[in-house]
């Protein structure tokens, strides 16, 4: 599902109005387990931001059609299942838009949760919605076991709620957490910045976060364009980037080297590097040895060209591409010759 960032960060969640107020304490006693018969809500799962960025998502696709009813049920598929892989211009585009992303849920109680919340403040923004709201729970509620994740979000009270609520008419679910929102709003108004980011930005954090753990496949690419932009206005945080985009493309390359890839073997780049690693182990190199007796050698080994083997012989440090090698033959030399590995690991950075 495309889901548009309503919600870049937790204190945005502090300063919801009205009905949405009240959701905040509602969810979190579903994220801390503390809900009986449903199971905990993992936040690596469901993140709290992602919740309500869907919420606000499906509200404004239903509350912007004539016949929102008709809907549901699309948004509902396109929430509980991963669409077909967009093709390369569609993701490109994906990732340099950072007001929308895409989202599925990986269990069917979180899609319940998100739709609860949207029934929640459609019920009483929209109380005249009736079709779209029993649309909304029907999907919701797809069978007995999903019932916990869904009454939380059901304003009207059950007789299972307690002996006296029942009873009382007048009750409303919801009084039992202003007391805890009324605190969770005190201390986030102490801990908000008087400063106000722009419109439409997006912190280095984020970007961070999102490329380690959302976009780690393509992060080399995205961390080169974020050091570009970074470096040609205060390049305060240039540090930063290069050192995530060097855990990244180790985690990647190590990541490689144990699955298919590793029977391709070096190319011949990495292979110059191993014997340079190794002939410098034992005190052979560029200024006591012939550089032609290397070629010979590399050449005898590997089965190399050996126009190849002489033009990489000439490799720099600080290129982008011997960067990369260096990590890919660390790693390869880690287990059976640590300390050539950790020389290596160091002159990469």
């Amino acid at each position: 599902m495309r889901i548009r960032n309503f919600y870049r960060s937790r204190s945005d969640l502090d300063k919801m109005q009205g009905v949405r107020q009240f959701l905040v304490p509602i969810v979190t006693k579903l994220y801390n387990g503390e809900v009986e018969g449903a199971q905990r809500i993992k936040e690596s799962s469901l993140p709290l931001l992602t919740l309500f960025n869907s919420m606000e998502t499906i509200l404004s696709e239903l509350c912007g059609r004539e016949y929102p009813e008709l809907g549901v049920a699309e948004l509902w598929d396109s929430l509980r299942y991963r669409s077909r892989k967009p093709r390369t211009e569609h993701r490109l585009l994906r990732f340099l838009d950072f007001n929308y992303y895409d989202y599925h849920v990986n269990r069917p109680q979180e899609a319940t949760v998100i739709f609860g919340a949207v029934y929640f403040v459609m019920s009483s923004e929209h109380p005249e919605l009736r079709c779209c709201l029993e649309a909304v729970k029907s999907k919701a509620v797809y069978g007995a076991e999903a019932l916990p994740y869904f009454n939380p979000f059901d304003r009207k009270p059950s007789g299972d709620d307690g002996p006296d609520r029942g009873k009382d008419s007048d009750y409303d679910p919801r009084q039992d957490v202003i007391l805890e929102l009324k605190l969770r709003a005190e201390q986030a108004m102490n801990e908000l910045s008087s400063s106000k980011p722009p419109e439409g930005y997006v912190s280095i954090d984020a970007l961070l976060y999102a490329t380690e753990n959302y976009f780690f496949k393509d992060g080399e690419g995205i961390l080169n364009a974020l050091e570009y932009v970074v470096s040609r206005s205060n390049g305060s945080e240039l540090d930063r980037i290069r050192s995530t985009r060097r855990a990244l493309e180790q985690r990647n390359e190590e990541r490689r080297a144990k699955s298919g890839d590793k029977d391709k073997g070096m190319t011949t780049g990495q292979q110059v590097i191993f014997f340079y690693y190794l002939f410098d182990s034992l005190g052979v190199n560029f200024g006591n040895s012939d550089k032609a007796a290397w070629i010979r050698l590399i050449q005898s080994v590997t089965g190399r060209s050996r126009d190849n083997i002489k033009d990489r012989l000439y490799f720099k440090f600080e290129e982008l591409q011997t960067q990369k090698d260096l990590r890919i033959v660390s790693g390869c030399m880690r287990e059976l010759f640590p300390s050539i590995s950790a020389k290596i690991e160091r002159d990469s950075r």
